[in-house]
Formats: structure tokens, C-alpha cells, sequence
């Protein structure tokens, strides 16, 4: 996590206001972080405003940019973009009254916060769970010559009338 430093903020030294953050995610992020990834070629732009009061920090993240998946049917790479928002409101005092999601609670006594845990939850939630050609821009069909590659050493499905012998001493007890 040494690494990771550049996404520390630390507003006690900032005036109350909006303030802005720009961060540029790559590989590397996910690497420090000790994230296992099934992607690569990161280019994330992310942006950070934060309003502060004295008696809160709101955060609203904006990340756009992309990721290079292999294709979950077609074993092919294929471009993903990313383009989510989200909102992290943080709260003074000592006890954690809030929606753990949105809202956390520090201490008086804190004068920084790591970012890097919530980016890291924010892309791996903004990434989708069907990995597919079709989902990057512009869109494409799959590779049709690796499909029909897959289907030819698919097993070839038994007949309803086959049926395997192992099963014929239970369907005796079935009767």
C-alpha cells in the first residue's frame, strides 16, 4: 500500500469549498493494490470533487476510460469502457451511524483518507459480469471462426432414450 500514496487526501488543511483531484489509473494501481485482475491496458481518467464543510466531506468520483477483457465466449481481446459515478459522503464523529456503501464515519481525530480502496471498489464494480465483444464501442460480433471451434469439441448430448447404467439400480427402487 506504500505505493498507493498519491491517492491519500489530506483535508484538514483545506479550506471549506469544492476542490478538485485528478487521478490517471493503469495496471500498476491494480498491482500495488494486490488486486487479481483478468484485464490489462488500463486507461482510467478519474476525478475527484470534494466538498468540504466542517462538519462533512462529500466526494463524487467520476471515472471514464477503458480496460482490455478476453471475451468470455470467443477467447478474443476486446476494448471495455468504463464510465461510472459515485458519491461518498464522510462524516465526523466516533460512532458509524451510516449506510457503510455511501456513507462512512472518521474520527475527529483524522486529518486524511486513502482513496484507494474505494476507486479500486468503484471500477470492479463498474466493470460487467458478461465479458463479450458486443459490449465494447464501436460494437462487434465474436470471433465466428473460434465459436465454431468451441461448438465441434463441445460433447456430443445423449439421446433421452440413452440412459446411463449406473442409474438402473435407483429407478428399480423408484418402482
Amino acid at each position: 500500500m506504500k505505493k498507493l500514496l498519491e491517492y491519500i487526501i489530506p483535508f484538514e488543511g483545506l479550506k471549506n469549498g469544492l476542490h478538485r483531484f485528478d487521478f490517471n489509473i493503469t495496471d500498476t494501481f491494480f498491482e500495488d493494490y494486490g488486486t487479481t485482475i483478468d484485464f490489462h491496458h488500463t486507461d482510467l481518467q478519474v476525478v475527484v470533487n470534494l466538498m468540504k464543510s466542517e462538519t462533512m466531506l462529500v466526494f463524487d468520483f467520476s471515472i471514464k476510460g477503458h480496460v482490455v477483457f478476453p471475451c468470455d465466449r470467443c477467447l478474443d481481446e476486446y476494448v471495455q469502457p468504463i464510465n461510472t459515478e459515485q458519491k461518498l459522503i464522510v462524516k465526523f464523529g466516533e460512532e458509524d451511524e451510516g449506510d457503510k456503501d455511501t456513507v462512512i464515519t472518521l474520527s475527529h481525530a483524522e486529518h486524511e483518507i486513502h482513496l484507494a480502496y474505494f476507486l479500486n471498489d468503484y471500477i470492479l464494480l463498474a466493470l460487467p459480469m458478461k465479458r463479450i465483444c458486443a459490449n465494447q464501442i464501436p460494437a462487434k460480433a465474436c470471433n465466428e471462426a473460434m465459436i465454431q471451434r468451441i461448438e465441434a469439441m463441445q460433447a456430443v448430448p445423449k439421446s433421452d432414450n440413452e440412459s446411463d447404467p449406473r442409474w438402473e439400480g435407483l429407478k428399480k427402487l423408484k418402482e
